[in-house]
């Protein structure tokens, strides 16, 4: 039998598990690999630092760079998804880019190029850029948890309210220029955007001015209990959103 690199065995292994199993952490990866803990820290960071994995609040998981290497696979998931973006490039007449996101930005993963047009969006797979700017980081935003938002658009948000109802709602007026029947429209574009900026300055308006008046008034904050508690349960005996609650009984 061929001699093999230990240290090389062992990152492999680590990645596999994650890719398996996780979010893991370290301690987690340490006891599934049956490795010491520095050891699967070390290698967890090496891989981190190349993109093979990625870490967020919840532990460490798979990397755009592990996409990028499966590339040359068959059944890889640019082979897959390439006909339907190229079928929608020709329908729209504009370029199709697969996303995925590494930490906070988005990384450009494959594209299926526009040719009706002289002048047209092209990337640079393995490009990056920050989630809260473009449409597709957007688009990545509102299909992520609550807690992803709160720790990149730092908004203390607990039922997911700016996902739900802010990104999602307001992604899925802006892209109604792109996919209505009669195709792209500048014009209803820029009606679309007004539209969000105006409802956005009205109801964060008329909010804060009611809520300030509430807060110089009968006051605005619960106590620390109640707060822990939620309100959903002592007011109404039940739970409005599922899973946000610390405790389950009155």
């Amino acid at each position: 039998m061929a001699e093999i690199s230990l240290t090389g065995d062992q990152m492999l292994t680590v990645l596999e598990t994650v890719a398996r199993q996780g979010p893991l952490s370290a301690a987690d990866v340490a006891r599934l690999c049956d490795i010491n803990r520095t050891v699967a820290h070390r290698l967890l960071v090496t891989l981190a630092q190349r993109a093979y994995v990625r870490r967020d609040e919840e532990g460490y998981r798979v990397g755009p760079a592990a996409l990028l290497l499966a590339q040359s696979a068959d059944f890889d998931l640019r082979r897959l998804a390439r006909p339907i973006m190229q079928r929608l490039a020709e329908d729209t007449g504009e370029t199709v880019v697969m996303h995925a996101i590494d930490d906070a930005e988005a990384v450009v993963i494959d594209q299926a190029l526009a040719q009706r047009h002289l002048v047209r969006v092209e990337h640079r797979p393995g490009s990056r850029h920050p989630l809260h700017q473009g449409a597709s980081g957007w688009s990545l935003l509102a299909f992520q948890s609550g807690k992803f938002i709160d720790r990149v658009l730092k908004i203390d948000d607990p039922v997911g309210a700016v996902s739900v109802h802010g990104v999602s709602g307001a992604w899925g007026t802006i892209s109604y220029a792109f996919f209505r029947l009669g195709g792209f429209d500048m014009k209803v574009l820029m009606a679309q955007v007004v539209g969000v900026a105006v409802a956005f300055v009205w109801a964060f308006g008329c909010a804060l001015i009611l809520f300030l008046i509430i807060k110089y008034t009968i006051g605005l904050r619960v106590s620390r209990e109640e707060e822990l508690r939620g309100l959903d349960i002592p007011e109404h005996g039940m739970e409005a959103y599922s899973g946000f609650q610390i405790f389950t009984s009155v």
